[in-house]
Formats: C-alpha cells, sequence, structure tokens
C-alpha cells in the first residue's frame, strides 16, 4: 500500500508539471499545440520519469518535501518529452511507420507528417526548457550535457538511424542489442545520471545505477519480443519447447525462447544485487519486480 501510494503521488506530481509545461499562449499554431498535447496525453507508464525521481529520492534517503525534489520533477518532465519527441518521429512512414501508438492514432496519422515533425522537434526544445528552470545553475549545466549526449548521434537519435539502416536487413543479435541500448537505454542512463547529479553522488554509485537503469530497459525490451512472440503462438502448445517464434528480427527469434528468458532474469537478478547495499531502495526493487511479472 505504501508503495502504491508512492506511485500515485509521483505520478500526480509529473502530471501536473508535464501539463505546466504546456500552458501556452492560444491563437497561434493551433494544430502543432495540440499534437503536441495529444503525444504527452494520455501518457504510456512514465516509468522513465517515476524511475529519475525514484532513483533521486532513494539517494537522499527519502526526505518528505526535499529542496530539491521541483528539480527532480524538472528533469524528469525533460526526459519524457524527449522520450516521446523520439516516439513521434519513430512513427513516421519513413522510419518504422507505425498506424497506431497507445491503443490510437500515431501523430503523423491524425495530423500529417509535417505537424508530427514539427511537433517532435516542439518536444525536443521543451526538454531543454525544463533542464533550464533548474535551480542550480552548475547541475543544470552538467545535466543538459547529459540530456544532449544521451539524444544525439551518439545516444537516442544515432539508435534510431542504425535501426532505420537495418529495416530491411538480416538482423544480427549485436546490432538489436546496440540499437536498443541507444534507443532505450540512453535515456534511462539518462535518469541515473541526472538523479546522481542532484544528489551529488560519487562516481561509483552513478555507475551502478546507471548500469541497473540500462539493464532494467533491456530486460524490458527483451520481455515486449517475448511477449509478441507468446501471443502469436497457438494455445496450448508448450512454450518453451513446440512453438517456434515467427520473427527473425526479435531477441526470441535470434536467441530462442529458453536463451532470451534466461538472460532476461539474468539481467533483473542483476538489477537486484546492484542495489542491495543502498537503504530505502524499496521503490527500485519495486521496478525489478514489475517488469519480472511481465516475463511469460
Amino acid at each position: 500500500m505504501l508503495l502504491q501510494n508512492y506511485f500515485e503521488t509521483r505520478m500526480k506530481l509529473i502530471e501536473n508539471a508535464l501539463a505546466a509545461a504546456l500552458e501556452t499562449d492560444k491563437g497561434f499554431a493551433d494544430s502543432l499545440k495540440e499534437a503536441i498535447r495529444k503525444a504527452i496525453f494520455p501518457g504510456g507508464k512514465r516509468w522513465r520519469p517515476l524511475l529519475l525521481i525514484s532513483m533521486f529520492e532513494m539517494l537522499t534517503g527519502m526526505k518528505k518535501n526535499h529542496k530539491l525534489l521541483p528539480d527532480a520533477i524538472n528533469a524528469a518532465i525533460a526526459v519524457e518529452f524527449a522520450h516521446n519527441a523520439a516516439l513521434i518521429h519513430d512513427d513516421l512512414p519513413f522510419l518504422m511507420n507505425r498506424k497506431e501508438r497507445r491503443g490510437a492514432q500515431s501523430i503523423h496519422q491524425e495530423y500529417g507528417n509535417v505537424i508530427a515533425i514539427l511537433a517532435g522537434d516542439a518536444l525536443y526544445t521543451l526538454a531543454f526548457e525544463a533542464m533550464g528552470n533548474i535551480r542550480d545553475a552548475s547541475k543544470a549545466s552538467q545535466m543538459i550535457r547529459v540530456l544532449a549526449m544521451s539524444t544525439k548521434s551518439y545516444g537516442l537519435i544515432g539508435g534510431q538511424a542504425i535501426d532505420l539502416a537495418n529495416k530491411r536487413k538480416v538482423m544480427k543479435i549485436n546490432t538489436l542489442r546496440y540499437i536498443d541500448i541507444k534507443k532505450v537505454g540512453s535515456l534511462l542512463q539518462t535518469c541515473a545520471d541526472m538523479a546522481c547529479i542532484l544528489a551529488e553522488s560519487d562516481d561509483n554509485t552513478r555507475q551502478v545505477l546507471g548500469t541497473y537503469a540500462s539493464n532494467l530497459g533491456m530486460a524490458y525490451q527483451m520481455i515486449d519480443d517475448i511477449e509478441a512472440d507468446y501471443a502469436r503462438g497457438s494455445e496450448g502448445l508448450d512454450f518453451s519447447e513446440d512453438y517456434v517464434p515467427t520473427s527473425k528480427s526479435g531477441y526470441t527469434g535470434l536467441l530462442g525462447f529458453d536463451r532470451a528468458r534466461r538472460e532476461v532474469e539474468n539481467l533483473l537478478d542483476e538489477c537486484t544485487r546492484s542495489l542491495k547495499n543502498y537503504e530505502h531502495n524499496d521503490v527500485l526493487m519495486e521496478f525489478i519486480q514489475m517488469i519480472s511479472e511481465r516475463l511469460p
């Protein structure tokens, strides 16, 4: 119950901050603003901003109304803006060509390609605007640099480019891992880095939490593949022995179900071990549990 209350209260803080950041004057570029709001609300699980805030609060001792919590929230919504910017661009016809996102039309389907491109661009700039609201100038500068590194060609956008380049090729397992490390892992690593900068943690803690976040993201992606292939299987088949995955571009197709499941379990075990020496780790442990429960 305490954990449920924690997630509910932090989610409310995130939703309110996102809404406040999108409050702009009306009368200009209405279609663009509407597309931006549609991309953000209703959102997904918000687990990136939740993860950042949870890491920050673990490192600072879960102090009620910590004076730096508003800065952590600004960092959290910046990550969420960047994440959704990438999703809009990733869905475009000349990239991954997704017709739906979160059970609704993708932004380009509803508003057209031009507005979708502009909406993604605007969300990236909104991310950096949110970072500019962090009160400590030195920490803000460090965190802006982290966000820039994680989204440019070295990080998330670079992962999109590699994904596109391999769209019609036979996928190799190392390429698939690299794509996910960049497209998914970069922003998760950013969450850890930003939390550590705000909490003034040492380099070892920053490395430990960065690895935790990266492993958590990779496990999540692999479970997505396992779930998708499992759903395509016929009812009644022995999941581990009888069913052959239909996709050869995902983890189950490239590794097989048993090996993919073992890798997920190993990643989550490593996440658990990495947190054992930290107090107030209940929330981060709960992230592991929630992801583990999705494994078929």
